[in-house]
């Protein structure tokens, strides 16, 4: 199969657009089920997959020695193009993170996608006021252990022995603090996406 796609390459690179077609219909799936694997986000995989196949287009008769197969060159700059959305992730979401588990933003970058606009608004002072209004309104062993874990950085392991408590009763309070802003997040955000 990789001669397959090889061969098809070669045509590409004179400009044959069914050539791309046909890479494309291939190879498609198989991409777009990496990238989804390392961005959590089925939605920012295609585009990825989608920009990869505009730029591979554009830059055919730059692009890539014969010697090498386009499979190989796909993935690998497919990869680093999906390290630079993580990278440009990280950095728009740092601050909002903190409240948040890997897995609460990875179901709501998948159910909503991800959007600088997004991050913009969830990141603005009236959301940072309506998140923290939900951690103040938490019983008060709830919003302390949660503060501890993501505020202060310290394991569960570390609260339990600090309050006197089971790290099961820790874990229980963190995801009980998790998911009450997870549901105002959520609000917020259909409250967002119907504005657009």
């Amino acid at each position: 199969m990789a001669t397959n796609i090889d061969n098809i390459w070669i045509s590409i690179r004179q400009g044959d657009v069914e050539a791309f077609e046909l890479l494309y219909k291939k190879l498609y799936p198989e991409l777009c089920y990496y990238a989804s694997q390392l961005l959590c986000s089925t939605w920012l995989a295609e585009e990825a997959v989608q920009d990869l196949f505009l730029q591979l287009w554009e830059s055919k008769e730059k692009l890539f020695s014969q010697n090498n197969s386009i499979r190989i060159y796909l993935y690998r700059t497919l990869h680093n193009h999906c390290l630079d959305i993580l990278k440009k992730q990280q950095t728009q979401k740092h601050s909002f993170i903190q409240y948040l588990s890997s897995d609460a933003w990875c179901t709501i970058s998948e159910k909503y996608g991800f959007d600088e606009q997004l991050i913009e608004q969830l990141e603005s002072e009236e959301i940072r006021i309506r998140i923290d209004t939900v951690i103040e309104n938490l019983p008060e062993q709830s919003r302390k252990i949660f503060k501890l874990s993501r505020m202060e950085g310290k394991t569960n392991e570390e609260i339990a022995k600090q309050m006197n408590l089971s790290v099961s009763t820790v874990k229980t309070q963190i995801y009980r603090a998790v998911s009450k802003i997870k549901q105002e997040i959520s609000f917020i955000i259909c409250i967002f996406l119907q504005i657009l």
